[in-house]
């Protein structure tokens, strides 16, 4: 026998001991840890949605499952990082809605595409964004409110953490649709302060998620006007849609997401592992504690979601002319 087939002969044996294995690895999913990345920092909502998911995850998947945190510019440096990761099911986003919708309409050159640079795996929950005014002011309807928004045009005012957030968007959808002039007051440095400026009588109204002013509102030291959905926990609060303004309607979403390009065997499993999480009751309870509405989509459902919201945002920012700080 000569070395040239000794040669081949060992390269056939050893390819074929290295073949099955090969083969199951690409059968198999997942042979390795998984890793969640969030595009907010740690102790954000998102946070604590993407370990509740990771815990389920783990459990269904029997793999070990990292969350990791990539913040910055709104959500828009994680996400940028899961659109550029490999698409292998290994890298995951647990991102909010910014990234892929308010965000994408203010950022004239955004590093990548909501649309086709994604994988959707499912929406987990939403939390629905309010307008409140103080206790002590004379507004005890939205319907008051606007009438003396109307009579005294861009008098009236509404905080906001910054511009083009989900409760900036939803306040220029109610000025498109009611047709008067209200005056937006960013806060920068977020939450507190804007609910500490309508505390101190500084602005007439603040548009906020519900979670950031639910504790006020029980406490009587706020009025709710109205909500983007109902609230479980408050269920006589009216919605915007109840009062004749259902345009008003953009909630915070945070939904699970891969690369474009995942393939079918990941999904396959993420997808159902992913559901099972979000409709266990003990996962509801716990959303719920945190402000959440349960609102699980499955990847067409979500998609539409987003493609809906993106061309909503889209039109608000170019009619209301808002602009990235």
């Amino acid at each position: 026998m000569s070395a040239r087939v000794k040669l081949l002969l060992s390269f056939v044996a050893f390819m074929c001991l290295i073949l099955p294995q090969t083969l199951t690895a690409q059968e198999r999913y997942p042979v390795k840890p998984i890793k969640i990345v969030v595009a907010l920092g740690p102790g954000s909502v998102a946070d604590a949605v993407a370990r509740l998911v990771g815990e389920s995850l783990r459990r269904e998947l029997n793999t070990e499952v990292i969350v990791e945190h990539k913040p910055g510019a709104a959500g828009v440096l994680g996400a940028d990082f899961v659109a550029r990761s490999k698409p292998d099911g290994y890298t995951l986003g647990l991102f909010h809605s910014s990234p892929l919708t308010t965000s994408v309409a203010l950022t004239p050159n955004m590093p990548y595409d909501p649309i086709k640079d994604f994988t959707p795996l499912g929406n987990v929950g939403v939390n629905s964004t309010a307008l409140v005014a103080n206790a002590a002011s004379p507004w005890k309807t939205l319907a008051e409110f606007l009438n003396y928004a109307r009579d005294n045009p861009g008098k009236a005012t509404y905080g906001i953490i910054g511009v083009g957030s989900h409760s900036h968007f939803n306040v220029e959808l109610l000025k498109i649709a009611a047709r008067v002039e209200i005056t937006a007051v960013p806060y920068k440095a977020g939450t507190g302060p804007a609910i500490a400026g309508l505390l101190g009588g500084h602005i007439d109204t603040v548009s906020l998620v519900w979670p950031a002013l639910s504790e006020h509102v029980r406490a009587g030291k706020f009025r709710a006007l109205a909500v983007t959905s109902p609230i479980k926990e408050v269920p006589e609060l009216p919605t915007f849609a109840a009062l004749g303004f259902p345009q008003v309607n953009l909630e915070v979403f945070f939904g699970l997401f891969g690369p474009a390009g995942l393939p079918k065997l990941a999904a396959g499993k993420l997808i159902p592992a992913l559901e099972k999480s979000v409709k266990d009751p003990a996962h509801v309870a716990k959303l719920d504690k945190m402000g959440f509405a349960v609102a699980y989509e499955g990847p067409k459902e979500f998609s539409e979601r987003i493609g809906k919201e993106l061309t909503v945002v889209r039109d608000v920012a170019r009619r209301s002319g808002i602009k990235q700080e």
